[in-house]
């Protein structure tokens, strides 16, 4: 498992950037899947639309002792 930590730019500049947001997940799309859900239950103000924001997210990632 990796704790990934994404954080996502908004395509309007004068907007503030979302996270970085902390998951858990095995593999890069399931982190970016539950990034997305968190964003939505956790900045329900925040537009939750994928063409609201830059097509990728910054995203980091290190490896959890197992």
């Amino acid at each position: 498992m990796r704790e990934y930590k994404v954080t996502f730019f908004p395509i309007n500049p004068a907007e503030p950037r979302v996270g970085p947001i902390t998951v858990i997940a095995s593999l890069l799309d399931e982190a970016v899947h539950k990034a997305v859900e968190r964003l939505k239950s956790e900045h329900p103000d925040r537009p939750h639309k994928p063409e609201d924001y830059k097509p990728f997210p910054q995203i980091s990632w290190q490896e959890l002792p197992e």
